[in-house]
């Protein structure tokens, strides 16, 4: 439930932010997080894995690019928004990981 909260909040911030970025409403945003938090805890990990000896060779940046892609298949599932160019889903990819990254951590003392 907090990954979907944390997942609406950055979707919302890179709507905003990015102009080849679009989300028709706010019930469309909410759609695609709910997609993206699926997505993150069942495709991704599946990619990661298929993708280890590509993703060891360039020192982790390539799970910048699995990150791009899991995030325009929850555009695309969801509908109702797009992204224009993969450039821009790739920047949104790092602004919605760093938020993600920010609201999730513990702070156990």
């Amino acid at each position: 439930m907090k990954s979907l909260v944390i997942n609406c909040i950055a979707i919302f911030l890179v709507s905003n932010l990015f102009k080849g970025i679009y989300v028709s409403s706010y019930a469309t945003m909410f759609l695609i997080a709910i997609v993206l938090t699926l997505l993150n805890a069942t495709i991704k990990p599946v990619l990661k894995f298929l993708s280890f000896p590509v993703n060891l060779l360039s020192f982790g940046l390539f799970s910048l690019v699995i990150n791009a892609l899991v995030l325009q298949m929850a555009f695309v599932i969801a509908g109702g928004s797009y992204i224009s160019s993969f450039g821009s889903c790739l920047l949104a990819s790092i602004l919605i990981s760093i938020v993600n990254s920010i609201f999730s951590t513990d702070k156990k003392k």
